[in-house]
């Protein structure tokens, strides 16, 4: 059953405004994705919550813009951040996926940053798409794809 929307406002009109995670160090974090993927921080701002408070931070790299949140009492789940595949069982977020025109290049300038690889330059999905896989200062994985190597959408 196919569903159309046939006002051109609201739902018709959604699109991706950033991805939010929370982070161990705020500073950290914001120097890592600035350092590693040249992203600026935007807006900074602490609000309270019913556990005590919480600070974010607006980072933005070209279209792409992530919302970093440090909270009082964070909890790490670490079958979130289990080693690949493994990392795929739990229900939750996996990753953040990005594209670019030529990996080889891409994961030889994360190497010079001294990045920490998940893997480097590999086929997955049943050996249709060419990624190198990557993890942030807080262990969150990064999946980075090469636009022209997905074969048979």
């Amino acid at each position: 059953m196919k569903i159309t929307l046939k006002n051109k406002n609201g739902l018709a009109t959604f699109s991706l405004y950033n991805v939010a995670f929370t982070v161990a160090d705020l500073d950290k974090s914001i120097t890592w994705y600035k350092n590693i993927f040249g992203f600026e921080l935007i807006s900074r701002v602490t609000f309270s919550i019913p556990s005590g408070s919480a600070e974010t931070a607006i980072i933005k790299s070209g279209e792409l813009r992530l919302e970093l949140l440090q909270v009082e009492n964070a909890k790490r789940i670490e079958e979130l951040f289990a080693e690949a595949p493994n990392h795929l069982i739990p229900i939750g977020n996996k990753s953040i996926v990005l594209q670019v025109n030529d990996l080889a290049t891409a994961s030889q300038e994360l190497e010079e940053k001294g990045v920490k690889f998940v893997w480097r330059e590999l086929y997955i999905a049943s050996d249709k798409m060419l990624c190198t896989m990557i993890e942030d200062v807080d262990g969150n994985k990064i999946n980075i794809f090469q636009t022209d190597t997905i074969i048979g959408n």
